[in-house]
């Protein structure tokens, strides 16, 4: 049993190629900004407004911790279906995706509040 599903086809691996690309944006992003950045970065926007939403800068971390995972999840749900099921393996690697891409923006927006 495979845990990192690479050995499948081309779409799905190219899918968790650009995922990881956007994995590792984040880490750079977040290391790149890390000495201009306050003591405290608005970070859990669901909060009410004000100190609520105010976290140490090492929570930025929480984004790319969560993506690998959701990799790590959707990569051990990919070892049980069947070779024959592609559409669900691509849904399930088109999340972890989606989830990088939307936390690099929400990265991208944090540090640009703060720069």
């Amino acid at each position: 049993m495979k845990i990192i599903p690479l050995e499948e086809d081309s779409g799905i691996r190219n899918i968790i190629k650009l995922a990881l690309v956007f994995w590792a944006a984040e880490i750079i992003l977040i290391g790149g900004a890390w000495s201009f950045l306050p003591y405290q970065v608005p970070l859990f926007y669901s909060q009410p407004w004000g100190q609520e939403q105010l976290a140490s800068p090492i929570n930025l971390f929480l984004l790319p911790l969560l993506g690998l995972l959701i990799f790590f999840l959707n990569s051990l749900i990919f070892s049980f279906i069947p070779k024959d099921e592609k559409l669900i393996k691509k849904i399930l690697m088109t999340t972890f995706l989606v989830f990088n891409f939307l936390s690099l923006v929400t990265l991208i927006q944090i540090i640009r509040l703060m720069i």
